[in-house]
């Protein structure tokens, strides 16, 4: 088994995750370098890379909701949204937090969760300076919603957009099995900081005039937004309608973003733009480093591994429930997934489950992965997006700051996680 290719394949995975966890080297950088190297090596061929293990649905659907959100973004809504919310709550601050989070959350959802948190988090500090606040809670409460909100479809986390690759689940099947979850998980998160933070939340008597907040300046290019809801709308649509067709969530994103691409007068370099480059390349790497362990049998002897733990259904979804969990907090959802997918499908294989008996598996890898993303500031890539914003105010957001606030939450979330597994698909099945 520990032969030179295993081990080459160790090497690069343990650097890429170090490079996750230690920032000393950059994460896309480690996972394409590593990728590449392994494809020189002889570990895994070009072609076998190419045809059997990168992941084009996956990549597909990502290029394709980035095109979309980026041309909604530009208009302004996003920013409309959140001052509106500013004027409703009439600047009280318990009642703001509440409703931004719920709008990220919901924003989140149906988009990418990076996208969201990317143009509602300079709003957060420009409410809370408002407010003579700090922004720290706002960043962090609008954060643990977007990885909460993102878990609810398949196209609100990247994580999400693997499982359902990997295992067959289309956009209703998210929506039906991690949606009441996600939804759970965002009250109990948000009534935990109300206690945590209750000092901080109690009211002032500042009141700030809210006609101040003039959300109707931010929006733009009215027939562009007119014509990307129009398109956002039948893309969503298609998500739930056309996989019965045969047509793939990836194909549906991809016309949707050809279309806005076509009617829009931007040139195409602005509006590739709004691809995360990095995150492509560094799925790229890890399909490849995911595929030399699925090559060298490791994947296998894993997933024989979970299966061992125990034969019981309802335990072993537990267990890949708080595996991913942790897994996710501390290593980063991202790398953690693309080598969980196949070692929990080895597992599943092993155990002899059936397509029935393996979806709750995949609802709690999901559920796992991506509220667990909440636990640490490397968790996701959405918290590292927030510590990027949250450079711009005098405290920004670090390690300690955010895990102090993060990590309970996330406890919180996924003891309600395991309850409504054990609910759902166990205690009343």
């Amino acid at each position: 088994m520990l032969n030179f290719n295993s081990i080459l394949t160790l090497a690069v995975l343990a650097f890429v995750y170090l490079s996750v966890t230690t920032e000393k080297v950059n994460m896309t950088k480690a996972a394409f370098f590593g990728g590449v190297l392994l494809i020189v090596a002889g570990v895994i061929s070009l072609e076998e890379a190419w045809t059997s293990y990168i992941d084009f649905e996956t990549i597909g659907l990502l290029v394709g909701m980035m095109v979309i959100a980026g041309i909604i973004g530009q208009t302004g809504v996003f920013q409309f949204i959140a001052l509106r919310a500013v004027r409703l709550t009439r600047g009280r601050y318990g009642l703001l937090l509440v409703a931004l989070s719920v709008i990220t959350a919901v924003a989140s959802a149906f988009l990418d969760n990076v996208t969201t948190l990317l143009l509602f988090g300079p709003v957060a500090i420009f409410a809370a300076d408002a407010l003579h606040h700090k922004p720290y809670l706002f960043l962090v409460a609008l954060t643990l919603a977007a990885n909460i909100g993102g878990t609810a479809t398949l196209i609100g986390d990247p994580p999400n957009m693997l499982i359902g690759s990997a295992a067959g689940m289309t956009f209703h099947d998210f929506v039906v099995n991690t949606g009441p979850p996600s939804a759970l998980a965002l009250v109990v998160t948000l009534g935990y900081l109300f206690v945590a933070r209750r000092k901080e939340l109690k009211p002032t008597g500042f009141t700030i005039n809210v006609e101040s907040f003039d959300e109707t300046k931010y929006l733009h290019d009215h027939p562009t937004l007119a014509v990307s809801l129009v398109v956002l709308g039948l893309v969503l649509t298609g998500f739930v309608v056309l996989p019965a067709y045969g047509v793939t969530s990836a194909a549906v994103a991809l016309v949707g973003a050809g279309v806005l691409m076509l009617v829009n007068r931007s040139e195409p370099k602005e509006l590739l733009s709004h691809i995360e480059w990095p995150m492509i390349f560094f799925f790229l790497g890890l399909f490849v480093i995911t595929g030399a362990l699925d090559k060298v049998g490791l994947i296998a002897v894993v997933g024989r591994f979970f299966a061992s733990l125990t034969p019981n259904p309802l335990w072993f979804c537990l267990v890949i429930l708080w595996v991913s969990t942790f897994g996710a907090a501390f290593i980063s959802s991202l790398p953690f997934i693309t080598v969980m997918i196949p070692i929990t499908a080895a597992a599943i294989a092993h155990l002899g489950l059936g397509p029935e008996a393996a979806a709750p598996v995949w609802w709690a890898l999901s559920l796992g992965v991506c509220i667990g993303g909440n636990g640490t500031l490397i968790g996701s890539a959405c918290n590292l997006a927030m510590r990027a914003i949250s450079e711009r105010t005098p405290e920004p957001v670090n390690f300690r700051s955010y895990f102090r606030l993060g990590f309970p939450a996330m406890l919180l979330a996924q003891v309600v996680s395991s309850l409504y597994i054990w609910l759902r698909y166990f205690a009343f099945n």
